[in-house]
């Protein structure tokens, strides 16, 4: 008598393993297949006419004027009256120091250490030369 073949595990786990493939793959196709884009909504007819805009107002009365002379120049905003550009002067003043003091204060130092590093004291000119 011959004895029966021992079952292997690895045979089993190999097509556990196809299977699974197998339905992850399908699955994958089928979602794919059905997740196409929808089609667009059907035309119930044709498009709005397109509405147009009214024409400027006319002048009412006095010298003929051009009702779209706003579009070609900026129009200048009054000016300030005398107390709001007191009460403005402290604040404008304070700007302009942050603004430039700061600038000579620590960034012009480091500009002309670093053109006095990169040129000599002499800035580069020759005394022989200039003379």
């Amino acid at each position: 008598m011959q004895a029966a073949e021992p079952h292997r595990p690895d045979l089993a786990r190999n097509r556990r393993r196809r299977g699974l493939l197998a339905v992850t793959l399908s699955l994958a196709l089928a979602t794919q297949a059905l997740s196409g884009t929808p089609p667009p909504p059907p035309r119930d007819g044709p498009p709005p006419p397109a509405q147009r805009t009214p024409p400027p107002p006319a002048c009412e009365s006095g010298p003929p004027c051009d009702p779209y002379e706003w579009s070609h120049e900026p129009h200048n905003p009054p000016p300030l009256p005398l107390a709001m550009r007191v009460i403005y002067a402290p604040f404008y003043v304070t700007g302009l120091v942050l603004r430039y003091g700061v600038y000579y204060v620590l960034v012009a130092p480091f500009e002309v250490l670093g053109r006095t590093l990169a040129y000599g004291a002499e800035g580069g000119v020759d005394q022989d030369a200039a003379e």
